[in-house]
């Protein structure tokens, strides 16, 4: 890993003038005089946004509890599969971040072995916790939120090892996240900047959740999910303050 400076970065357009001007000369010569008709194309994706299939399906209950809470919401008009399907992507989210911050740990304690680890930013409400303890500590809670949504989705008579299409989605749009926090070069700035997205999508989508809790009369469910929102905000502050302080540092270092 090495720190973010200037260096021989030749990816724009201004470090090759003359192929620029090639290009734009080809582009006068060659290029259609009228706009390009995109019409079939644009045809092509309505079709299959038409006929494809949904992102998998919401499992039916497993136990005769649900059966019976489902059949009657229904009823009622609500639509207690919404509530299962954001519960599987919440599920699948916390995993992730329990994960994330796996892989950030990592990173973090080798750069402090390396000696190349800056101080960063306690909040003032955490004592005299340190960045290891407070990333382990981070760490353990998104894994008790993966755990207590678990025994949520079971209590509902659902399957907290399904994967809804929620959880399908969310597990894809996670995978850059990924790609960023466990990539060797990223600087451990870089990584938070990925962490701060994903707090800040985490944050969301349990406020979300508290929402569909409530209107589904779920207050017990909806207070845990309260708390652990809580936690969550935690996180989002303390990330960020770490991420700010590392690109406002006056100096580069391979952190940053």
């Amino acid at each position: 890993m090495q720190p973010t400076t200037t260096g021989q970065n030749r990816t724009g357009a201004a470090t090759a003038e003359e192929g620029v001007r090639a290009m734009l000369q080809a582009n006068e010569r060659w290029a259609p005089t009228e706009a390009i008709d995109t019409t079939l194309a644009d045809a092509d994706r309505s079709f299959y946004v038409t006929e494809s299939d949904s992102v998998g399906s919401i499992p039916p209950p497993v136990t005769i509890h649900g059966m019976l809470k489902s059949g009657f919401d229904k009823l009622l008009g609500e639509r207690p599969e919404v509530l299962m399907d954001k519960i599987g992507e919440r599920l699948a989210f916390e995993r992730t971040g329990t994960r994330l911050y796996d892989a950030l740990i990592v990173k973090y304690e080798t750069l402090v072995a390396g000696g190349d680890m800056p101080d960063l930013p306690t909040p003032p409400d955490m004592g005299d916790a340190d960045v290891a303890s407070t990333l382990e500590r981070i760490r353990s809670e998104e894994h008790e939120h993966f755990l207590m949504l678990s025994e949520v989705m079971t209590s509902l008579g659902g399957d907290p090892t399904a994967q809804t299409p929620c959880a399908d989605v969310t597990g894809v749009a996670s995978m850059g996240l990924m790609q960023v926090v466990t990539d060797p070069r990223t600087t451990f700035a870089q990584a938070l900047n990925a962490m701060l997205i994903a707090e800040l999508t985490d944050n969301a989508g349990w406020e979300l959740l508290i929402t569909l809790a409530e209107e589904a009369g779920e207050t017990d469910i909806a207070e845990q999910f309260q708390r652990a929102k809580a936690e969550e905000e935690e996180h989002l502050v303390i990330v960020n303050s770490w991420f700010t302080a590392l690109v406002t540092a006056p100096f580069a270092t391979v952190a940053a």
